[in-house]
This record gives C-alpha cells, structure tokens and sequence, in this order.
C-alpha cells in the first residue's frame, strides 16, 4: 500500500476543514455567508502555501547539505553533479516546434478559443538520455522524472502551421507556442540517484562465482550430459572435476571481459520524493539554493498573512 504523504495530508485536511466551516459556519459565529466562503479560501490558501514553504525548503535543504561530486571518483548514491551538457551518439535531438538541436526539450501548443482564452491542444517533453561532462568524466543522464529549472524558454504566436506573427501581446494570433530547451555545451547541476555499471566494481570472489554457475549447471540436464563421458545416466568424480574446471574457466574468462569493459555512469530519478531529482541551468551552486529559499520565503509570509486572518476571523 503506497504511504499516506504529507502533501495528500494537508489537502484532505484543508478540504475537510474548508466544507467544515462553510456547513457550519453559523455555529462559529462567521456571518454573512459571503465571509464563511472567504474563510475557507483563505484556509486553502494557507494549507498550499504552507506546503509550498516545505517543498522549496526541502529542495534547498537537499542542494545545500548535498556536496558537488567529480564523475571519475563520485560515490554510489544520492549526489550533485556540475558540468556542460552533451550529447550522446546517434540521431540528434532536435526541438519539435523550432527544430533546433538541443540535449532536452519541453514544448506546449495552445489555441485560443471562442471565449478568448487559451486551451492546450498539444505538450510533450524529450525523453531522450544525453550526458554531463565534468572534466574528469561523463555521466549519462535519464530525464525521466526531473525537475528542470531555469531551462532556456521560447514564446511566439503563430499560425495553424507554426509561423510566427507579429502580434502584439497575441491580439489576433489564434496560436501561442511555448518551447523550453537545454542546449548542447551548457553549463547545469544536477542532483539524482547515481550509479556505475560495466566493469568490476569489487574484487571478483572466484570460488563462490564457479560454486553458483556449477550449481546452475546440476539443474540442466543437456549441460550435465557433456560431462557425462562414459554415458552411465551419472557424474562420476573425475567428470565433476573436469566440470568444476570448465566452469571456473568460463569465470575467469567472464571477469577478465568484465575489468576491460569501460564504466558507464548513470544518473536518474530517485523515486523517493524526500530526495528530488533537479537539473537546473545554473552556473552557481548558491545561485540555485537560493532560488528555492526565496521561494519557500514566499510561501511561509503567505501562509503566516494567512493564518493571521484566520484566527482574526475565528
């Protein structure tokens, strides 16, 4: 069963509250009605803010308490790395509405409608892998699931067909276009779960690796009756024996594969929202930390201005 979090915590709770004070409204003494429906959106109001105030003081509680690791000797786990955006071989990644190459895209297609407002009727975002170059190594990195912050962004009103107009502030233009883009050799951190594959990451234990491929082996038949060489339906001890050496044969041919086969490092989505997965296009570490401290600054004086009319009301 997935864990009751904090953020379906307070919207229950605000929900609850909120019809609690507008079904009974009257016992609590808020009159007219007009001021019980204004109560129960300033409680909203508070509850969001106050979970906003947590999830950029996480944010930036994590950034700062996580240091900047180097690629070529960075730990297993949760860290931050900082580098210039590349890409990887293969087809380039190109941005669907500018066409321009880039290393990650987000887009967005509105249409105005007939009561003059916008409707989305086309998004996507680039689910292609690209890397970060450190100088000391590349690491490759999954998209899936990241935030990404101060990303480059593009905007223009347009035809069905995606040209751009002269409209002035999109008077007249029956498309807006919303692209945002990370381009090749850009500078940008990135914190998430990082990992290595390819070669030996431990020293090879070479009697408990011939020990589990023999036991394998005893569970396949077709294997076992190639050792069977006087074919009496058994394993003799001298067939075992030459069974025990072709398999610690193929264990160190498997391990010397392994110790030539380059690392390939890996950074993705944690899957645990108490440690978010961020890439940014910032150059300073602190200027990204206090990107988010503004942030969750904001929402904590919003929740307080909040909270004071309540109990004012109350």
């Amino acid at each position: 069963m997935r864990s009751f979090r904090l953020k379906e915590f307070l919207l229950f709770g605000g929900i609850w509250l909120g019809s609690f004070l507008l079904l009974h409204g009257s016992r609590l003494t808020i009159d007219p009605p007009p001021l019980r429906l204004l109560v129960a959106l300033t409680l909203a109001v508070a509850i969001i803010s106050a979970y906003g105030a947590l999830y950029y003081g996480r944010r930036a509680w994590r950034l700062a308490d996580t240091p900047i690791a180097r690629i070529r000797s960075a730990p297993q786990g949760y860290i931050e790395l900082y580098g210039r955006a590349r890409l990887m071989e293969g087809p380039p990644i190109l941005a669907p509405l500018s066409t321009l190459p880039c290393a990650w895209y987000r887009y967005q297609v509105e249409e105005r409608t007939m009561g003059n407002r916008w409707q989305i009727v086309d998004s996507g975002e680039s689910d292609s892998l690209f890397l970060v170059d450190d100088g000391t190594g590349r690491c490759v990195i999954d998209p899936q699931g990241a935030d990404f912050i101060k990303i480059r962004r593009d905007g223009w009103y347009g035809s069905v067909g995606g040209a751009r107009t002269q409209a002035l502030w999109g008077i007249g233009a029956a498309y807006r276009y919303t692209e945002q883009r990370l381009i090749p050799g850009e500078e940008l951190h990135a914190i998430g779960w990082f990992r290595t594959v390819g070669g030996l990451r431990e020293a090879p234990d070479t009697r408990r690796d011939v020990a589990e491929l023999l036991e394998r082996w005893k569970h396949d038949p077709q294997r076992m009756k190639l050792f069977d060489r006087r074919r009496n339906g058994r394993i003799d001890p001298d067939e075992w024996e030459a069974a025990r050496r072709a398999a610690e044969k193929q264990v160190r041919r498997e391990q010397l594969q392994q110790t030539v086969e380059p690392d390939i490092h890996l950074l993705a989505d944690t899957g645990d929202p108490t440690r978010p997965f961020i890439i940014a296009a910032f150059r300073e570490e602190g200027r990204l930390i206090r990107y988010f401290q503004w942030r969750a600054a904001a929402c904590l004086l919003v929740a307080a201005l909040a909270g004071g009319l309540l109990l004012h009301w109350l």
